[in-house]
């Protein structure tokens, strides 16, 4: 199979995938937290395994308490995806806030550069998903991270479809 013909029908995947967190995005919201739990588990055991192999022992205490920490969130994320979900959307929608205010900052630090209104719509749009997450977020607590998901999907599906299918060449 061609590369192009792959490419289109990954994205042709991700897009039915997007489609379906957008249709129901607790489910997907959930399935991202398991997803991260998994990640913190894998990653926690890994850097375990890791430190106790190295040689030196010389930052072993530190990298030991990482990896116990790595792992006991990652074990609360899949033992409690629903808990983890809101732990997780909090998390997301302070980022939100905190970029918004670090580009509006970098925005003022250009004056004379062609960034700078791209930076402030960028950091004021960043802010307000913040505020939006913060002023209702029982309900997206339940579904943020799942349309986020979707949307992500959707957009790096049809990036692939549209890659895949301009990279077919020009035909005979």
């Amino acid at each position: 199979m061609k590369s192009a013909n792959l490419f289109t029908w990954i994205g042709i995947g991700m897009v039915a995938l997007g489609g379906l967190a957008l249709a129901n995005p607790f489910a997907a919201s959930i399935a991202v937290t398991t997803f991260v739990g998994f990640l913190f588990l894998l990653g926690g055991v890994a850097q375990a395994w890791l430190t106790f192999r190295a040689a030196g022992a010389e930052h072993r205490l530190s990298h030991g308490v990482i990896a116990l920490l790595n792992i006991v969130v990652g074990v609360w994320l899949l033992a409690n995806p629903l808990s983890g979900t809101v732990s997780l959307t909090l998390v997301v929608g302070a980022l939100f806030l905190i970029m918004g205010v670090v580009r509006l900052m970098d925005g003022l630090r250009l004056p004379h550069s062609t960034m700078r209104p791209l930076l402030w719509l960028s950091g004021i749009a960043s802010i307000v998903i913040g505020v939006l997450v913060f002023s209702d977020f029982q309900n997206a607590a339940t579904s943020l991270l799942g349309l986020l998901l979707g949307v992500q999907l959707l957009f790096d599906g049809f990036g692939l479809i549209v890659f895949g299918l301009s990279d077919r060449g020009p035909r005979a």
